[in-house]
């Protein structure tokens, strides 16, 4: 039996919400939520002006713990019936693993001490950035849960507690519906890049869009001097991320890229490919040059046939160009439908090979890698590419802008074109 008492809680002026920054959602609830309880469980006594003749049910948040696992698991193979693309998140001894581990947290979500459903993050204290989601909810409870304050609530424990490690969060919001995207915009987080036909949920292609937010002080005073050095196909990606945080110059350089065709040859052979293969049929790719110390590593998930995850340490431009003819190969070879790279913004010699593999730029992301000697964060540009019909789109306003700006087609099929 649901129940939930009539109270009268601090109430958030509506208009207050969809802020500019993590530290203006924060000043929000200060003093109003007590995170010190969300061991054992925190309520979410506040309301929004808006919503005040709300019927939804406000949840209990409480952080997972091991014996947890199973019921994590549980909720994901309900709710996705055993569909869900990233399998870790229905295996019982990976979430363990992951409850027990610094860099993974697990917020639950009770109604009368019952589990209904889960959010979670995972940190990158190197980069000092976080990933939210796996945003889950027990089937019963859809459309009866106030899941705009339950999202809320984690977010304000996140972002709080490591607000002096982690200074950028972003996420991954499914495209089939605006619902997701709703939720994280009241809290500040911007529509940055898409991502088409990335995933697949119920068995359908589907595509993501990418959301992040920010500390007040990193967009200005922890970017480099230096203006980025961006291709024409990256131009319109920077002009929409301009319009929302100010970023202010840029140098276009379109040039050819010089190769040396010989220097090519040899370093073709020399190249080393490496596979592995974990529990859930994850592919863990690499190419290498040993005697150069160089690489170009991903992830290749063969269920829902994407390639991400890219790292790559190059010299020079040769050594990228015969890396990006592997990883072409590679993607015609395997069916990959989907497949995206990280470029730094002030490296147009890359952009500009990338480019001529087919991949377009989808989005420009300010402070994206983080550098701890010289402190500061360099921006970076998602460059993908995606096979066949692009799958329904459910936009919110600055999806359907980014989309119009980056002109995103209906269909592509480059990867398998010969």
């Amino acid at each position: 039996m649901i129940t939930q008492e009539i109270l009268s809680y601090p109430v958030i002026p509506h208009q207050k919400l969809f802020p500019n920054s993590i530290d203006e959602f924060l000043e929000l609830f200060i003093g109003i939520l007590d995170l010190s309880t969300i061991e054992e469980g925190m309520s979410l006594d506040f309301d929004i002006d808006t919503r005040l003749d709300n019927q939804k049910i406000s949840p209990i948040l409480r952080l997972a713990k091991p014996e947890d696992a199973k019921v994590i698991a549980d909720i994901c193979n309900e709710v996705y019936q055993g569909t869900y693309p990233y399998k870790n998140l229905m295996d019982e001894q990976a979430i363990d693993i992951m409850i027990r581990s610094h860099n993974h947290h697990f917020i639950l979500f009770l109604v009368d001490e019952e589990v209904v459903g889960c959010f979670r993050c995972a940190l990158d204290f190197k980069q000092k950035k976080g990933y939210m989601g796996g945003f889950m909810l027990k089937s019963p409870y859809q459309g009866i849960i106030d899941v705009v304050k339950a999202i809320i609530g984690s977010y304000v424990w996140m972002w709080t507690t490591f607000k002096d490690r982690i200074l950028v969060w972003y996420c991954e919001n499914r495209t089939a519906h605006a619902a997701s995207q709703y939720i994280t915009a009241v809290c500040g987080i911007h529509t940055i890049a898409i991502f088409p036909n990335k995933d697949r949920f119920f068995h359908e292609i589907e595509s993501d869009v990418m959301g992040i937010t920010y500390q007040n002080h990193i967009l200005t005073t922890m970017r480099p001097d230096k203006s980025p050095q961006l291709i024409e196909n990256v131009i319109d990606c920077f002009l929409y991320t301009d319009s929302l945080y100010n970023l202010g110059n840029f140098r276009i350089d379109d040039s050819e890229v010089e190769l040396d065709m010989n220097k090519i040859e040899i370093l073709r052979g020399k190249v080393m490919v490496s596979v592995s293969k974990d529990e859930h049929n994850y592919h863990y790719v690499s190419f290498s040059i040993p005697e150069n110390h160089t690489f170009f590593k991903f992830l290749h998930t063969p269920h829902i046939q994407n390639c991400e995850k890219v790292k790559y340490k190059v010299a020079s431009c040769e050594d990228f160009f015969v890396f990006l003819e592997y990883f072409y190969h590679y993607m015609k070879e395997h069916e990959i439908r989907y497949s995206e790279i990280f470029i730094s913004a002030y490296e147009h010699q890359f952009q500009k090979l990338i480019n001529a593999f087919g991949f377009n730029a989808r989005g420009y992301i300010p402070c994206w890698k983080y550098h701890e000697k010289e402190n500061y964060f360099e921006d970076y540009i998602i460059f993908n590419i995606y096979h066949g019909e692009l799958s329904n789109l459910d936009l919110l306003p600055e999806g359907l802008q980014l989309c119009e700006l980056i002109n995103l087609k209906k269909s592509e099929n480059k990867i398998t074109s010969t």
